[in-house]
């Protein structure tokens, strides 16, 4: 609900690293990095596609950004993610997750999930190809 929502009343202006036309940048209060950022948009939406095509265009510029800015200028590589919709977390509203990664850091090694229907990576396939 956006009358709860943290990121439309609960920021702090000195929060804000940096902001475009449609997103606010800050670092993640729960970090599983040191630099763990977040690019929070600036409309109160729960999903990838309800953003509007400027917003997106905006999102992959400041994207862009924000990866030169670790790979180039901190020599660091970078993981981006993004929950969406029904997987949003409680009291927030859609935003990107960009995690400073280094060499053997053991991301992807701690990173456990329960697997669940077997078939959906043939529904998948089959959609795909029907595109």
């Amino acid at each position: 609900m956006e009358e709860s929502c943290i990121f439309c009343h609960h920021l702090k202006k000195e929060q804000i690293l940096m902001a475009s036309a449609d997103y606010k940048v800050l670092f993640d209060i729960d970090p599983i990095q040191y630099g763990h950022l977040l690019i929070v948009a600036r409309r109160h939406v729960m999903n990838f596609n309800e953003l509007r095509e400027e917003e997106t265009a905006d999102l992959v510029k400041l994207q862009k950004v924000l990866i030169t800015l670790f790979e180039d200028e901190l020599g660091v590589g970078v993981t981006v993610v993004f929950n969406n919709g029904k997987m949003m977390d409680q009291h927030t509203h859609f935003h990107v997750h960009l995690f400073p990664r280094y060499s053997e850091d053991g991301f992807w090694d701690k990173v456990e999930v329960e697997m669940r229907d077997s078939h959906i990576t043939s529904a998948i396939e089959h959609i795909i190809k029907e595109l």
